[in-house]
């Protein structure tokens, strides 16, 4: 390839601007090639970078450019240094037919087993095809079929092996008495590098590799080479079923070879590994910190329905309300729209609606859902004079509301904002729908209003929506008066008792459960029998009831973005939820981005930024609330090139996207520094080790 034909990185892929600081510059990367396989929705890039690039950040640039594409996966090749680019000779995508001379090359290192030392960088596997001519492969052996024909005594050599990009058959036919040097001592496992000719092998009906030359050598491991070791806490293990592969003694012993003191293993639901990683940390000297992520659901608060001061009758006036909004963070977006009724008896007393400036253009999707323009807010009174009015129209009434917590928490923020108190008692009409109406599975307003047989309603326009809100508390009124529920104070015991009976029909959130000491690691064998025993549904659950009788020794996380906290986080809850549900955890977990990748695509978060957001105001909850926060890797695999065997599992389970990438590896000190490096430096340190 000519030094004309190299391609700036951000020229080819722009959208890669955010990545700049990686690989030590994108400005100075070259793009060298880039195919695509159309069948696969697969693009394999080879690059030159300022330095050399870490598993990380090309998997952080691989998903970007998937997602950019639409494709299925992106595998970055990174070779040299940028200063080596400038020479055509240096190139190893487009490998030599003819032999020619190439600049100065590196022997490859190991004992030569076949053949003469080989120079030459090798080439990815998925490359090669029968116009490939002469290559240099490196990678590991996982199958050998040498065999001698008796007839003959010719010997042929057959072995195949893998650079965990793609794989290829290496075979030759040896005449009797032929030198053959020491390949009769290939076997499986070993790291060997084969220079010779690729061509279409009739016998196997499949291109194949004829090698000259043959080095076994040592197969490169990752080190971690930070003087400070950080301790993952996150670990699954092949016993997480169809999940992961990491073998628990290789797993210890890694953790032990790059020095880290301990390491914490956590299946998912069981505890199967613990015989053999209590060996492991034995034989190799570390600690072993015994765990499990569980399937938790929260039958005893996930959602509280009334909050503040209960001490009135459901009988006496309430003020019903709805707010729409430029979107769902209450702290980034603002009110557009207030409508509230005041009611008693079912009977509507009085009604209130305002339109709210908030100072910011409405999103296309918003003005299409609501049908509020910018037109109709631009004169409209300011978010504090706005609330005021809302305030002097509800007095003291309790506030009635549908999924209260996101309405309320938008009238807590424009109150602080406004320096305004703003502490209500409220009831949440969707947390009492679900305890009166356990035969709805999905509980939106225009679905309880048409179980309940109220009028239609222009839904999502918040005059209408509170009306409608009102109605269905006066028929909720009544249901529970039928129940002999005629206070306020008496609906949470209520709403408690009904929920713990459909308890089981919750989505089951992710929670991690550490080990403190002998007391927790018996009441962890408890919980792990309850939760297979008694509270089995797909999975082994945990209830918060059962979580809190057996609480003494153990140490509980909030786990990945499954876990209640992170979920509630990326669903924009207020802060007052958000401290609520944060109370249950010892500490907050974050992970890093490639890890969460997949948010991008299923419209939890509209980029990495909002990502990187998450992620801080998990560290923004940890410091408010005194609790430690820790970077994990969720590890399901040893080294990057097993993903692949993870893919397959995911297959085999049905999974739609099992082959998007999900870098899910052991990484080291300094690959997790890298990755939580917008931190800044004391922060990143702070939460990785």
């Amino acid at each position: 390839m000519s030094e004309d034909n190299l391609i700036p990185f951000l020229d080819m892929f722009p959208f890669c601007t955010d990545f700049r600081d990686m690989c030590g510059g994108l400005d100075k990367a070259i793009v060298k090639s880039a195919t695509v396989n159309k069948e696969k929705l697969h693009m394999t890039v080879t690059a030159v970078f300022q330095r050399s690039a870490i598993a990380p950040e090309l998997h952080t640039m691989e998903g970007r450019i998937a997602a950019e594409y639409g494709l299925n996966s992106v595998t970055i090749s990174s070779q040299g240094v940028t200063n080596a680019a400038a020479s055509p000779s240096s190139s190893a995508s487009a490998p030599s037919k003819s032999g020619e001379k190439k600049g100065k090359s590196v022997a490859a290192p190991g004992k030569v087993i076949f053949g003469k030392t080989i120079k030459g960088e090798p080439v990815p596997m998925d490359t090669l095809n029968t116009e490939s001519g002469n290559v240099v492969v490196r990678g590991e052996v996982y199958f050998v079929e040498n065999r001698e024909i008796a007839k003959t005594k010719a010997w042929v050599l057959c072995f195949e092996m893998t650079d965990f990009s793609g794989s290829i058959r290496v075979s030759k036919y040896f005449r009797a008495g032929e030198d053959r040097g020491h390949l009769a001592d290939i076997q499986k496992g070993m790291f060997v590098t084969v220079s010779g000719s690729v061509g279409y092998n009739r016998y196997d009906e499949d291109i194949s590799l004829e090698p000259k030359s043959i080095v076994v050598g040592a197969k490169q491991k990752r080190e971690d080479t930070a003087q400070e070791k950080r301790v993952e806490l996150h670990m699954h293990t092949r016993y997480s079923t169809l999940d992961a592969l990491t073998d628990p003694e290789a797993a210890v012993k890694r953790a032990a070879e790059w020095g880290h003191p301990a390491v914490a293993i956590t299946d998912h639901g069981v505890a199967q590994a613990f015989p053999d990683i209590w060996h492991a940390g034995k034989k190799h000297g570390i600690k072993i910190i015994y765990g499990i992520e569980g399937y938790y659901i929260n039958d005893v608060d996930d959602k509280l329905v009334i909050s503040g001061e209960a001490d009135g009758d459901l009988s006496d006036e309430f003020c019903a309300f709805d707010i729409e909004t430029t979107g769902l963070n209450a702290n980034t977006e603002r009110m557009t729209e207030i409508g509230a009724v005041i009611i008693k008896n079912g009977e509507v007393l009085s009604r209130f609606q305002t339109f709210v400036n908030p100072n910011k253009p409405i999103p296309r999707e918003i003005v299409e859902l609501t049908g509020i323009t910018d037109r109709d807010v631009f004169d409209a009174p300011e978010e504090d004079e706005a609330l005021k009015k809302f305030m002097n129209f509800a007095g003291e009434r309790p506030l009635i509301a549908h999924n209260a917590e996101f309405d309320i928490g938008f009238m807590k923020a424009a109150a602080r904002r406004c320096a305004v108190d703003f502490d209500p008692t409220y009831i949440d009409t969707l947390s009492l729908s679900q305890s009166l109406l356990p035969d709805l599975k999905r509980f939106k307003l225009d679905i309880v209003s048409a179980r309940l047989g109220l009028p239609d309603f222009n839904h999502h326009r918040a005059d209408d929506d509170a009306l409608t809100c009102g109605r269905i508390m006066a028929k909720f009124i009544n249901m529970l008066g039928e129940k002999g529920i005629t206070k306020q104070s008496e609906l949470d015991g209520f709403t408690k008792i009904e929920r713990s009976a459909h308890a089981r029909t919750f989505r089951a959130k992710h929670i991690i459960i550490l080990v403190k000491n002998k007391k927790g690691l018996k009441n962890l064998y408890e919980i792990i029998s309850k939760s297979h025993l008694e509270h089995f549904k797909k999975n082994p659950i945990i209830p918060k009831s059962l979580l809190l009788q057996y609480r003494e020794g153990l140490i509980v996380g909030s786990a990945c973005e499954a876990g209640e906290v992170f979920d509630a986080i990326s669903r924009h809850k207020s802060d007052e939820e958000l401290f609520r549900l944060c109370a249950l955890y010892d500490y907050l977990e974050i992970q890093p981005l490639c890890n969460n990748m997949f948010m991008l695509e299923n419209g939890s978060a509209k980029n990495e930024e909002d990502l990187r957001s998450f992620n801080r105001r998990v560290i923004e909850l940890g410091e408010k609330l005194n609790k430690p926060v820790v970077a994990t890797g969720d590890v399901h695999f040893l080294d990057p090139e097993h993903e692949i065997h993870r893919h397959i599992l995911l297959a085999g389970r049905g999974f739609a996207d099992a082959d998007k990438s999900l870098p899910l590896y052991f990484k080291t000190t300094d690959e997790m520094l890298e990755e939580f490096k917008y931190l800044g430096e004391s922060k990143c340190r702070e939460v990785v080790i």
